[in-house]
C-alpha cells in the first residue's frame, strides 16, 4: 500500500528558464541549476521536456532556405534536407528533476545531463545565462509506503538524479530510508566523496560532498571494485538489507538502466516487497501525442494480458510489477 505525496503540483507548461549554475560532474556528466518560478511544485520522479538547440525559425540549412516555425496553417513545401541537415535535434529531451532549493524569488530546479548525443551534449555546453525552453513539470512522481518500511533507493547513471530529489523528501517527512548508488567504475561516477570508498564486499556507508551530499546513509557500488561494494547496486542492496539489524521491511524506489531496474524488481519480488521504478525511455513530445515512449505493461482486462501504455503520462514512475519486461 503507498500514498501520493500529499502536496499538490504545478500545471504542465511551457517555460523559459535561465540557467543559473553549471557544474562539471565527471565523466561525461554536467549538472545544471535552473530557475523556476516561484508557483512551481513537482513530485520526485517527475520530469522536463528541454528543447536543445535554437528555436526553428533561427534554423537555417546548408540549401540556404529559411525553415520557418508555424504556429497554424499549411506546413511550407520542402524536400527533405530541411530536415536532414539540421544540427539542431527535432525534438525535446527530457530530464528528471533532482532537487528542488528554494529562492527568494523563485526556485531552484537541479537536473544532471549525460552527454551522449547531439541534444545532450548541445545542453551541457551551456553557459550559464542561457534561457531555456522547458516544458514541465511531467509525468507522475514517486508514492510513499503507508507503513514504516525503509525507503531503500537505486539508482545508476542519470537514473541517481531523481532518487536524490526524493531522498529529501523523505528526510523532510522524517521517514527511513538509504540510497544506493552503482556505477561501471568510479571514474564514470557524477559524484564527489569526501574520501573515496574503499573496495570492499560489504555494503558499508560512504560520505558524499558538496551538490550530491545526502541526507541518509549512502552506499556506493562499482561493477569493476574499484571503489565501494564490488557488484551491482541491487546486489549492496541486498547486502545492505541482510547486515540491517532485525527483520527489516523494504519499500524499493529505482531509477537507472534496465537491467538493473529489472533485478531490482526481482529482489522486490523474493522480498515480497513493493517496488517502484522510474522507466527511461526515447520521448519526442512527453504529453502523450507522438506514441514513441509506448511501454508493455499487464493488464488483467486485455485478453492478451498486457497493453501499451505511455510512460511520459502514465509513467515515468510505475510499479515494477506492472511492467512485461522484454527477455
Amino acid at each position: 500500500m503507498t500514498r501520493q505525496l500529499e502536496h499538490d503540483v504545478s500545471p504542465a507548461r511551457r517555460l523559459a528558464l535561465p540557467i543559473l549554475e553549471r557544474h562539471d560532474a565527471g565523466a561525461d556528466y554536467v549538472r545544471l541549476v535552473l530557475g523556476g518560478p516561484a508557483d512551481w511544485v513537482s513530485l520526485p520522479g517527475q520530469f522536463l521536456n528541454v528543447r536543445c538547440g535554437p528555436e526553428p525559425q533561427a534554423a537555417t540549412v546548408t540549401e540556404r532556405r529559411e525553415v520557418p516555425y508555424i504556429e497554424d496553417g499549411p506546413w511550407p513545401q520542402t524536400t527533405g534536407p530541411e530536415l536532414a541537415r539540421r544540427h539542431a535535434p527535432l525534438v525535446r529531451r527530457p530530464l528528471s528533476i533532482s532537487r528542488i532549493g528554494s529562492m527568494p524569488d523563485g526556485v531552484r530546479i537541479e537536473v544532471l545531463v549525460h552527454t551522449i548525443g547531439t541534444g545532450t551534449r548541445w545542453l551541457a555546453e551551456q553557459p550559464a545565462g542561457t534561457v531555456l525552453d522547458v516544458v514541465g513539470p511531467l509525468g507522475n512522481g514517486f508514492t510513499l509506503p503507508l507503513d514504516g518500511r525503509v525507503a531503500v533507493l537505486v539508482g545508476g547513471g542519470c537514473g541517481m538524479a531523481p532518487l536524490f530529489g526524493l531522498a529529501d523528501v523523505l528526510a523532510d517527512l522524517g521517514r527511513d530510508a538509504v540510497l544506493i548508488i552503482g556505477a561501471p567504475g568510479v571514474a564514470r561516477a557524477p559524484l564527489e566523496f569526501e574520501t573515496p570508498p574503499p573496495s570492499a564486499n560489504r555494503a558499508e556507508p560512504c560520505t558524499l560532498a558538496g551538490a550530491v551530499r545526502s541526507p541518509f546513509e549512502t552506499v556506493f557500488a562499482t561493477d569493476d571494485g574499484s571503489a565501494g561494494f564490488r557488484g551491482t547496486a541491487v546486489a549492496a542492496a541486498e547486502a545492505w538489507l541482510a547486515g540491517r539489524p532485525g527483520n527489516a521491511r523494504a519499500a524499493f524506489y529505482g531509477c537507472g538502466p534496465e537491467p538493473m531496474l529489472r533485478a531490482l524488481a526481482d529482489l522486490a519480488r523474493r522480498l515480497d516487497a513493493p517496488c517502484q521504478v522510474s522507466l527511461e525511455e526515447f520521448m519526442g513530445c512527453g504529453i502523450g501525442v507522438c506514441l514513441s515512449c509506448a511501454r508493455k505493461m499487464h493488464d488483467p482486462a486485455n485478453p492478451a494480458g498486457w497493453t501499451y501504455r505511455l510512460t511520459c503520462r502514465e509513467g515515468p514512475v510505475v510499479e515494477a510489477s506492472d511492467i512485461v519486461w522484454e527477455k
